[in-house]
């Protein structure tokens, strides 16, 4: 989906970042959320560099679209495909007139397969994290407020993710050699299922995901400060903006 660069009612922000995991620089992440009218995309490409990315060369991008509400948001799909080593993989998940997730498509390789998503609790109200990011996004333009819980089912994974204002703070940011006001929020990903394939689960149900956040005074649109874990297995996980 284009930036909407043509429409006047269009918004957004393109933000690239770079991820540090302890001593390692380890990858490179660039966001780009659009919105026009009613309507957004948000897109995340991560890619592995440096010593990771030779030692686990890796992309992955996750997509999503819908609808925005007065309260909350519609997805109408959410897409991601990876690529490592040694295999190639996508998922799509597709949502019906509700927003309610009702079909998993994946492939590995030159193999497909397409599920229907069945037995969803009745306390799950969201089917990707994408989109989880995409309402929170909103929130945030809106009233600058982070603060948001969703339980993810897509059919295979269980999780809920827990969003929380921890005020503005004052703080200096290392990589930008200066002080600055900056909204702050923590997150946290609870595993509600085994869901063995990612570290994350695990580090983010233990340790915050904070984030800073400030407003462009041009497009009234966030900008990322940083966002960091403060301990994972290899160390602190710190990921700031490259486009100083």
């Amino acid at each position: 989906m284009a930036f909407f660069s043509i429409n006047a009612k269009a918004s957004g922000f393109d933000e690239s970042m770079d991820v540090k995991i302890g001593v390692f620089d380890a990858a490179n992440v660039r966001l780009k959320y659009a919105k026009d009218d009613n309507k957004y995309n948000i897109k995340a490409d991560v890619k592995t560099a440096n010593f990771f990315g030779s030692i686990y060369p890796f992309l992955g991008i996750y997509e999503a679209n819908g609808e925005i509400l007065k309260k909350g948001v519609k997805p109408f799909v959410y897409k991601t495909k990876t690529k490592s080593r040694s295999h190639e993989r996508t998922k799509t998940i597709l949502y019906d007139g509700k927003g309610k997730a009702y079909k998993r498509i994946s492939t590995k390789d030159d193999r497909k397969n397409e599920v229907d998503i069945k037995n969803v609790p009745n306390s799950a109200d969201a089917g990707d994290l994408q989109t989880v990011f995409a309402e929170m996004i909103e929130n945030f333009i809106e009233n600058r407020d982070c603060k948001l819980v969703r339980e993810v089912f897509d059919g295979k994974k269980h999780y809920k993710v827990i969003a929380k204002n921890e005020g503005v703070e004052n703080r200096w940011f290392e990589y930008m050699q200066k002080s600055k006001n900056a909204y702050k929020c923590s997150l946290y990903i609870e595993n509600l299922k085994e869901n063995n394939d990612n570290i994350l689960w695990d580090v983010s149900a233990e340790m915050p995901i904070y984030l800073w956040i400030e407003i462009n005074p041009k497009t009234k649109m966030p900008k990322i400060l940083e966002i960091r874990i403060d301990s994972t297995p290899l160390g602190a996980l710190q990921v700031t903006p490259n486009d100083l």
